[in-house]
């Protein structure tokens, strides 16, 4: 890779969605994936905090830690060159303004380009944008706050009070916004009528982009989400990998001639 190239800026994303070009995005968690991600072309690589369940082994994201992200998020800077680093702040960071603040100037130190948090919180938006960070918002499905995921602004009131708040988020200062299992027609709305990148997750094909789970694409989880794209089957793989590599060593062919 060229490590002189520059990475995407948000200002490129708005080009992107003002262009009506869809952005991409997908978490990662580790230095392979990035690298393999980054090399792909990915607009937006995320450090979200399913990494609690997906890598961890926590039975809960709330579970996670700055500390234990902040490990994570160090090792994909590492394999990026040219994609917009975008990092979660974890549930106990999210308690107060000043403790987010504390978690984003860790996170920035280690290389992301923006920071995301759950929910309808404009003040805290406007002040921390103020001090200089590219906060992003996430509304809808807000897998911190809510115990499973559903389908969530079905009815008139709700769509127009979430469409409410996105404005209000995008006043506030928000640089971006997660769309995650709202109606289809909402969240094109939401997109058409804000300036900033709305990604969706479950949302729709209208959103200014998609993300998704890297556990869930190539196929590494062992449940799969309804609105969850699977694209590859890595845990079978992997496991008839080390199933092969056990047959082998029982019959003492390893090492081989060949490796």
């Amino acid at each position: 890779m060229d490590s002189t190239r520059a990475r995407k800026s948000l200002s490129e994303l708005v080009a992107l969605k003002a262009a009506g070009k869809p952005i991409s995005a997908l978490t990662c968690y580790d230095y392979p994936s990035a690298c393999i991600q980054d090399a792909a072309g990915l607009d937006i690589i995320f450090v979200g905090d399913s990494a609690a369940t997906n890598v961890l082994g926590h039975s809960h994201q709330n579970n996670l830690t700055v500390d234990e992200l902040r490990v994570l998020v160090q090792a994909v800077n590492r394999g990026i060159q040219q994609a917009y680093l975008l990092v979660d702040l974890p549930y106990c960071a999210c308690q107060s303004t000043a403790a987010m603040r504390s978690a984003a100037s860790q996170f920035a130190a280690d290389g992301a380009n923006g920071i995301k948090f759950e929910g309808f919180h404009p003040n805290a938006v406007h002040e921390l944008s103020a001090d200089g960070f590219e906060v992003w918002t996430h509304l809808g499905y807000l897998p911190q706050y809510h115990r499973k995921p559903s389908l969530t602004a079905n009815d008139s009131e709700a769509a127009a009070t979430l469409l409410q708040e996105a404005r209000e988020l995008e006043a506030a200062g928000a640089a971006g916004l997660i769309l995650e299992l709202v109606p289809d027609e909402l969240a094109k709305k939401v997109a058409a009528q804000t300036r900033f990148p709305v990604i969706g997750i479950g949302a729709g094909p209208d959103t200014d982009g998609q993300v998704q789970v890297w556990h869930d694409l190539v196929g590494l989880s062992e449940k799969q989400f309804r609105h969850a794209a699977r694209l590859g089957e890595a845990r079978a793989s992997q496991a008839s990998s080390v199933q092969a590599y056990l047959e082998k060593v029982a019959r003492r062919e390893i090492p081989s001639q060949a490796n």
